[in-house]
């Protein structure tokens, strides 16, 4: 209540004409009156000069009019403020997510509710045509052995001469993580929609299930690596030779946080306004289409 009158109060002192004031505080003449009243009563003081029309402020109520200019303005910065916070507590996930390496994971991992939740979340990606030009094979705990013999077997066919050490690495990339996904593109090559959008669904899927990981308070890392190109594991894996296997998602409850990132890109250098190029003198401006020129183009007879 207090903070309408004072509103009442700077548009008169605005306005310096009642009935425009009370027209710019959308009150009547009576309302806005009785509002300048109600303020003398709580400060103690008169604070407009007495007449029938307007004559200014007293010296008391100059006093209140700045007072009041100065709170509804540090009012309303605040306001502004406060809702610039919660918009960016909105996006705040978005700004927090950071890939957990594989190490970084322990159990739990997302159970079956939230895979499918995670699922649902990336089936919500932009996808021109509703292709799911994707799909994610999930490696459960029995399997995880038979995976692992697969990604030893992957590494000695590339590198015959590979350590210990780095044949158990190999395996601990299949055993390691609570939750084990791969994360599959499939091209629908029969289609109008151009590949390279297919392309762009799919990452936006696994952008998603990446966001709806963290968002269920998960770790998350896709992995790809030269395994990915391996045909021999991807047939074993059941991955067509017209898909490609994009990398493995790994996900498990954070044991321990990344490192602070020190280095972040700035938005301005991943943003750009365009600027038309300037013509060059004597080139004739392209013709208007015409009805007819628009018929035969689109086979139109």
């Amino acid at each position: 209540m207090v903070t309408s009158q004072l509103r009442c109060l700077v548009a008169l002192g605005q306005a310096q004409h009642l009935g425009r004031a009370a027209q710019a505080s959308e009150v009547s003449p009576l309302e806005l009156t009785q509002a300048i009243h109600a303020l003398e009563q709580e400060y103690g003081h008169p604070l407009v000069k007495p007449g029938a029309r307007f004559e200014g402020f007293t010296p008391q109520g100059e006093q209140v009019l700045a007072w009041a200019r100065a709170f509804l303005h540090d009012t309303e910065a605040l306001r502004h403020e406060l809702q610039a916070t919660r918009k960016d507590d909105a996006i705040a996930p978005l700004l927090e997510r950071r890939s957990v390496s594989p190490k970084r994971l322990r159990a739990p991992g997302p159970g079956a509710e939230h895979i499918d939740l995670i699922l649902q979340a990336a089936l919500r990606a932009p996808d021109h045509g509703g292709l799911h030009p994707w799909r994610v094979l999930e490696f459960r705990e029995g399997q995880r052995a038979a995976l692992a013999d697969r990604f030893e077997e992957e590494k000695r066919r590339r590198d015959p001469l590979a350590s210990s050490t780095d044949l158990r690495r190999a395996r601990e990339h299949a055993t390691r993580p609570p939750v084990l996904l791969a994360f599959v593109v499939v091209p629908r090559a029969r289609s109008r929609v151009p590949a390279r959008e297919q392309w762009l669904s799919a990452g936006a899927a696994l952008g998603n299930l990446l966001n709806a990981a963290h968002q269920l308070g998960y770790g998350a890392i896709v992995l790809s690596g030269e395994r990915c190109f391996d045909p021999v594991l991807s047939a074993e894996l059941g991955i067509g030779p017209e898909e490609f296997l994009a990398g493995f998602v790994s996900l498990g409850s954070v044991a321990e946080a990344p490192p602070a990132r020190h280095s972040h890109v700035l938005p301005g250098q991943v943003w750009s306004a365009w600027t038309p190029p300037a013509a060059a003198p004597g080139t004739p401006k392209p013709r208007a289409a015409t009805a007819m020129n628009l018929d035969i183009a689109g086979g139109k007879t």
